[in-house]
């Protein structure tokens, strides 16, 4: 007779502990992600330009798209969306009768040390939690 406690279904219950912890720590990550996207549109929304036309301006069509994964990496898209994505290049680049008034890549290198520091601290957090 062996001596102790036997426990069954161990593997099971470590299973599905950490698949809990991974879920969570994956909701944080996203959350992180969308958290990081909005600082990135807060910067295009105040560096584009706004005419006085009365009509959708680009500022207030600026959008951060759901979390989704391509090849295995979560990627948010930031920008105009639908309505007023087809005139952002002209903002940003430029015509033959118009100058370049950049806003998205300014507004990225602006933010791009907060955003590092964002989700630097979403992993520390995802990290005591794990």
């Amino acid at each position: 007779m062996a001596s102790g406690v036997e426990l069954q279904g161990g593997d099971q219950m470590l299973a599905d502990i950490r698949r809990k912890l991974a879920s969570g720590i994956s909701r944080l990550e996203n959350q992180g992600m969308r958290e990081a996207g909005e600082i990135f549109a807060e910067g295009q929304r105040e560096r584009v330009a706004v005419s006085k036309i009365d009509h959708l301006h680009m500022r207030d069509d600026i959008r951060v798209s759901p979390v989704r994964r391509v090849d295995g990496l979560r990627v948010v898209s930031i920008g105009p969306g639908k309505k007023t994505a087809w005139r952002a290049h002209f903002e940003e680049f430029g015509t033959k009768h118009s100058p370049a008034q950049p806003f998205i890549y300014p507004s990225f290198h602006e933010n791009k040390a907060r955003v590092a520091q964002l989700l630097a601290s979403v992993q520390r957090k995802g990290m005591q939690q794990g």
